[in-house]
């Protein structure tokens, strides 16, 4: 699933990112250290932006990366997979209050309903045993 508000999040940490990596570029040259040693805040620097890096790649994952990757990997077309969850879903649809009201569940105890007649069928005997002579009036 896709969720467009957390696009916003993907959207935010990308810029997060920016932001610490332009910082840490400032701080490494205006820092007055010498060759080979590093100040403290460039190391703060360079851990936030690591941090939020591997933030954006999980977050990127979780909005279709993952998908991304599978459907490159068995060829397959990701549209028919992805669902997206709306910002601001539509409301239900009104209720009629004229309508008439809805028939209650059936019985789930209540014997089958029997089977339709197949059009040519014969009625049954309803005296019982058929006549094995063959329906010739006896005598």
């Amino acid at each position: 699933m896709i969720y467009e508000r957390l696009d916003l999040v993907v959207w935010g940490a990308t810029l997060l990112v920016l932001i610490l990596l332009g910082a840490r570029a400032w701080a490494v040259e205006t820092s007055g250290v010498r060759i080979y040693r590093t100040s403290t805040r460039v190391r703060v620097l360079t851990v936030g932006a690591w941090l939020s890096i591997l933030a954006l790649i999980g977050l990127l994952a979780v909005q279709g990366g993952v998908l991304l990757a599978q459907s490159i990997i068995n060829r397959t077309d990701p549209s028919e997979v992805v669902t997206v969850v709306p910002v601001n879903p539509p409301p239900p649809a009104p209720v009629d209050p004229n309508a008439p009201p809805a028939a209650p569940p059936a019985d789930p105890n209540a014997p089958p309903p029997a089977p339709a007649d197949p059009g040519g069928a014969a009625p049954a005997d309803p005296g019982g045993a058929a006549d094995p002579g063959g329906g010739a009036p006896a005598g």
